[in-house]
């Protein structure tokens, strides 16, 4: 592995084969939609790829099924994962998902750490990198908070007799509404 041990906030990711953008599931949530809807100038159904979901207490109930929200994948990545003279780059770096933005990093117990299940082959410096990934990894959480509660409240409103269109308008609508959750 190598080792980020300077003090600067020089990301890996820039020599990285980025195999994480190849090989994870890309799960986003309302604030990310949001972002990338107005980022790309698209509407959601464009980018989104509909996965059954793995919670049943926490999916969505559309008449298209119990689903959760994930990136497209276009040739076994990420869609926004393009080949430049042979280096891969994220396209929407700017307004990229929160779980991108916060990767390879979590917070356990109170503190900033590195994920141990990761793909990621550098060794990351954390000090070097705590004041901006702190507050990534709370924003990233609130985020999914919010999502969480909305999507409840839209189950216990539609259980189901409504479609996914109407639930992304539904979704949009509470961003629009709350844009920041912290």
């Amino acid at each position: 592995m190598t080792s980020v041990i300077d003090n600067s906030t020089k990301f890996p990711c820039v020599s990285c084969h980025t195999d994480c953008c190849k090989e994870y599931t890309i799960f986003v949530n309302a604030h990310d939609v949001h972002r990338l809807s107005n980022g790309l100038n698209l509407k959601p159904e464009s980018f989104l790829e509909l996965i059954g979901a793995k919670d049943y207490s926490l999916g969505i109930k559309v008449e298209e099924g119990l689903i959760d929200l994930a990136l497209k994948q276009k040739n076994g990545a990420c869609e926004f994962l393009e080949e430049t003279d042979e280096v891969f780059r994220c396209t929407v770096n700017d307004f990229k998902p929160g779980v991108c933005r916060s990767y390879p990093f979590e917070m356990k117990d109170g503190k900033l750490s590195q994920m141990t299940d990761i793909m990621c082959p550098t060794d990351w410096n954390l000090d070097a990198f705590e004041k901006m990934m702190i507050p990534h990894l709370k924003e990233d959480k609130s985020e999914w908070e919010f999502y969480d509660r909305l999507v409840k409240e839209w189950n216990l409103k539609y259980d189901g007799k409504k479609s996914l269109s109407e639930f992304l308008k539904f979704m949009m609508d509470k961003v629009k509404l709350f844009p920041k959750v912290l």
